[in-house]
């Protein structure tokens, strides 16, 4: 599988092009969340939807009252979406990742089942409960989500499947519109998706990363 990675990242190595850094369209992180709209240029974007849109068959995921859904394997998206795990090792990447925090990050081990997956929302009722994500690291841990497709009746035509957080008894909605970044530490951010509606459609490209 390493050998097949290393082919990958080489193959796609100038695949991907990123809108420059800037301090003035990074958000705060002061309360371990930040988000950014538009984040892809619209070339980019398309390479990583279309690799999606190309897929016909993802694994179920059912946990029941906290998770359910659908999704696509780092270990599979190797043979079946490669750009989409290119994207997750471009250096461009992380350094828009680092940039969040003042520190530097890499992708978590290719063993690590939440290294790079899709998810799928597309069944009424689909939704992740409140959760906070386990840190097995010795340095700092970050999910990062983009979201690839949001369509639905909800204002904006998005869809129900609102990303929430919950700090200091608020509840916070953080809107995902697709090409949406958003980058957070899942240990002490806890978060949930709620209920996705009959005919709506959500698709987020989650990944993972830890302190180098």
């Amino acid at each position: 599988m390493l050998q097949l990675q290393k082919q990958i990242i080489e193959t796609h190595a100038h695949t991907f092009q990123f809108n420059p850094l800037s301090v003035t369209c990074v958000p705060s992180f002061d309360r371990r969340i930040a988000s950014v709209r538009d984040f892809l240029p619209e070339h980019t974007f398309a390479i990583l939807l279309n690799a999606i849109n190309r897929q016909t068959q993802h694994q179920s995921v059912h946990i029941p009252i906290h998770k359910r859904g659908a999704a696509i394997s780092y270990h599979d998206l190797h043979y079946r979406a490669p750009e989409i795990v290119a994207f997750y090792h471009s250096p461009e990447l992380h350094q828009w990742c680092s940039f969040f925090v003042g520190e530097r990050f890499v992708p978590t081990p290719i063993d690590d089942l939440s290294s790079c997956s899709v998810l799928i929302y597309d069944q009424a009722g689909d939704r992740i409960g409140w959760h906070h994500d386990l840190n097995f690291y010795r340095g700092r841990h970050f999910t990062a989500l983009l979201s690839l497709v949001n369509a639905g009746k909800a204002d904006g035509n998005v869809s129900s499947a609102r990303l929430m957080m919950r700090q200091d008894k608020d509840h916070t909605v953080i809107p995902t519109p697709a090409n949406t970044f958003v980058f957070f530490e899942g240990a002490f951010v806890y978060h949930g998706v709620t209920l996705l509606r009959e005919g709506e459609r959500r698709i987020v490209l989650s990944m993972t990363f830890i302190q180098h």
